[in-house]
């Protein structure tokens, strides 16, 4: 299966999503996902199949709803778009104003234009006026009829009813006076004219979708610093010259030269040189870490300093940054359980709306002027949009999941994210996610300096975990390496060398017994207590540690191997305690390292000696339960089935990469305090929809009566059409602006 994304123009609702799905499926029956937050839609299909074929018969069946698909650089293209948005809202803006002028400014005491002062050069001056505003915005109009056509309507039939109608009366009217011999009788028709409303209506409109958009771009922020994070261009290495290319182009096996200062153009490794990495682009972790040959960097890093030449192992639509970027895009366009409420109310708000502006024409013909039922059948077109019922949800997602992406933590959909929220049992790998992952040194006993020291010089020789944990445990130590002779190695059991001219072994208890030391008779301090090795290494056992044993000048020590717990576990155990989550472990490992690590992080529930399957049956388990939702987190190929049939995979960023794919959440820096992190995300994205879900459907239940005009007959209130295509732009840029202060929330929280 491939994904391929396409940008849709003239999606403006929630209405217009549900056109757009219906129109995708009437040519594809697969799975498909199209999002109003980003304007685009994306489609799975298998690798076999046509997609230019595809694209043509989706396209085809977008055109006659009135939308066009796009491909290319979608952000070019919204650039476009937004410039020529803003060069029409200014042209309709100084338009608008000429036409109050001709139509309000005699009322306000404004001088008048000589011979347009007369109604007839006035009114045709309008009409003029308000034509070209209409051409200017006549998107909404054929948007709008060919939705119509289609048996679609959605908020551009609104605008284009509500706009076109009052066009089409201010006309008649203008013919009217044209026609009319008498002054006077000119003059009353002349104050029927609406093309100063026709006009605004697309003004205000454009005007509300041009902040609605500035306001979208930075609830995206984080997606475009990401996108902005990666450099166009690459220095590479080709038939022995370096040479300047597209980022692009660059393939996996080639080459690459970083300078201090340049950002890393794709992922690779490092092949010669050295420095220091700034990779916050991509773990959320401002503080650089050094590399060396050998090591990983991944696109985005900026070498701070050094120079290093790079083997490409992903090219640049591959690399992990652009998996992120994708991923954050894919959670925007996502659904969350909660917008259906918004998907059912759109589905049949807009042809609700028009039947109630029908109704409410009919009911004032009765009882008032033509003009007033007139006004207020309009005004309840122009007033009632659902664009802010579609933007409640998608908004608030992207900047939820956009903050997550900032601080390393990446979630995948919308679904992950409203499900982080209602978590009860959050079930912990041990290997690499409550602890290190890594073998260090955690006691030595009877192990004098002399003799850490010619372990090293064995150790040093081993490519073994072990090894190289002594080795760091030995230069944390300051001591230095000497020269080992006779050195061999019984591969998985320990090591023998002569160092300064004595014999040394290094392994495991079996191994130094065969080699001639009594481990029984060897006596070391072990916490204050005088023992035998023998009985040192069964306590450790106790414990689940590894016990390696160093035999040097026949003295015998122990060195305690065990992973060490992570420093953050421990707080993040009780934070999970503290919002009521209850913890539970499961490892591989055997029960009494199992329980070992659980009580020092104050887990209670243990599942110890566990195979991959074994871990997917105690997921199912908890689930069975029935309070809560399970989230699992895990690093390894073997939490994968796990990772996929909690409620919630969450994967450590520092795992493996099946892990990674299995899960729903990524944890890029690696520490458990990120959960609480999501967590606290979650709520507090799901919140702000809620919010703005309500004032949404609050706006509409509170305006259209006000624009049918009910507070007519008590109060003498009516609203004129321009007033409710104000209100309308307003509350789609409220809920925008709400999810934006969701960011400024999670960011002082942060």
């Amino acid at each position: 299966m491939k994904k391929i994304k396409y940008g849709v123009k003239g999606m403006m609702c929630t209405a217009c999503v549900a056109h757009v799905e219906r129109a995708a499926k009437s040519v594809f029956d697969g799975k498909f996902t199209v999002s109003l937050m980003t304007n685009s839609i994306i489609i799975e299909i298998d690798d076999g199949e046509n997609a230019d074929a595809l694209k043509k018969r989706l396209a085809r069946a977008l055109k006659k709803g009135g939308y066009q698909l796009v491909d290319g650089d979608r952000r070019q293209l919204e650039e476009k778009e937004y410039k020529k948005r803003t060069r029409n809202l200014l042209l309709s803006i100084i338009l608008c104003v000429l036409i109050m002028y001709l139509s309000m400014g005699k009322m306000v005491g404004l001088p008048q234009i000589g011979f347009l002062a007369s109604p007839a050069p006035s009114a045709v001056a309008q009409m003029a006026l308000a034509l070209i505003v209409a051409a200017i915005n006549r998107k909404y109009f054929i948007g709008g009829v060919s939705a119509l056509a289609s048996m679609s309507p959605n908020m551009d039939s609104l605008v284009a009813i509500g706009s076109g109608s009052s066009l089409v009366y201010s006309i008649v009217k203008t013919a009217m006076i044209l026609a009319e011999k008498d002054t006077e009788v000119a003059h009353a028709y002349a104050h029927d004219l609406y093309f100063e409303s026709a006009a605004m209506i697309l003004a205000l409109v454009t005007l509300g979708k041009f902040l609605e958009e500035r306001a979208k771009k930075r609830a995206g922020d984080a997606v475009m610093a990401l996108s902005g994070a990666l450099p166009t261009e690459a220095v590479v290495i080709r038939d022995g010259e370096e040479l300047c290319v597209e980022a692009e182009t660059v393939a996996v096996g080639e080459t690459v030269v970083i300078r201090a200062g340049e950002i890393v153009p794709v992922d690779g490794r490092i092949i010669h040189g050295e420095g220091s990495l700034d990779e916050s682009a991509i773990s959320g972790e401002s503080i650089p870490v050094d590399k060396a040959a050998g090591d990983g960097v991944s696109a985005s890093s900026i070498l701070k300093d050094g120079y290093i030449k790079v083997e490409c192992t992903r090219a640049a639509g591959d690399t992990s940054i652009s998996r992120i970027i994708t991923m954050l895009e894919e959670a925007a366009s996502s659904k969350a359980k909660i917008s259906r409420v918004a998907d059912r109310v759109s589905a049949v708000f807009v042809p609700a709306v028009m039947c109630l502006s029908l109704l409410t024409l009919v009911v004032w013909l009765i009882f008032v002027t033509p003009a007033m039922a007139f006004k207020c059948a309009i005004s309840v077109l122009v007033i009632s949009c659902p664009c802010a019922l579609g933007l409640a949800t998608p908004t608030a997602i992207t900047v939820g999941t956009g903050v997550g992406a900032s601080r390393g933590i990446l979630i995948k959909s919308a679904h992950a994210l409203e499900t982080m929220r209602g978590v009860k049992y959050i079930l912990l790998d041990k290997t690499g996610t409550l602890t290190h992952g890594k073998p260090f040194v955690t006691g030595a006993y009877g192990v004098t300096d002399e003799m850490l020291t010619a372990a090293y010089s064995l150790e040093k020789m081993s490519s073994h975990p072990i090894s190289a944990a002594i080795c760091s445990h030995a230069e944390e130590r300051g001591l230095s390496p000497l020269a080992a002779e006779d050195f061999k190695n019984g591969v998985g059991n320990g090591l023998l060398g002569i160092v300064r001219g004595a014999p040394c072994a290094c392994g495991k208890p079996k191994f130094i017994s065969e080699n001639g030391i009594d481990l029984h008779e060897q006596v070391v301090d072990f916490e204050g207590s005088q023992m035998s090795v023998h009985e040192v290494i069964h306590r450790l056992a106790e414990r689940g540690a590894t016990a390696v044993c160093v035999a040097y000048k026949r003295n015998c020590g122990v060195i305690a191997i065990s992973d060490k717990i992570k420093e953050s576990s421990v707080e993040a155990v009780e934070g999970f305690r503290r919002l009521g989550i209850e913890c539970v472990m499961l490892t591989g490992d055997n029960e009494a390292s199992a329980r070992s690590v659980a009580k020092e992080v104050g887990i209670e529930k243990v599942h110890a000696s566990m195979m991959p399957e074994d871990k997917a049956g105690v997921i199912e388990k908890y689930k069975k339960i029935g309070d809560g939702r399970v989230a699992m987190v895990g690093d390894g190929i073997n939490d994968a089935p796990a990772l996929a049939l909690a409620d919630v995979g969450i994967a450590i960023g520092a795992g493996t990469e099946v892990a990674i794919d299995s899960a729903d959440v990524i944890l890029s820096k690696s520490s458990l305090l990120d959960v609480l992190s999501a967590i606290d995300i979650s709520c507090a994205t799901l919140r702000t929809i809620k919010q703005n879900l309500f004032w949404a459907l609050i706006y509409n239940t509170v305006a259209i009566p006000v624009a049918a005009g009910v507070l007519f007959p008590a109060f003498g209130i009516t609203l004129s059409p321009m007033i409710g295509a104000a209100a309308m732009s307003f509350s789609s840029v409220t809920v925008v602006l709400n999810a934006l202060r969701l960011r400024k929330l999670l960011n002082r929280r942060g």
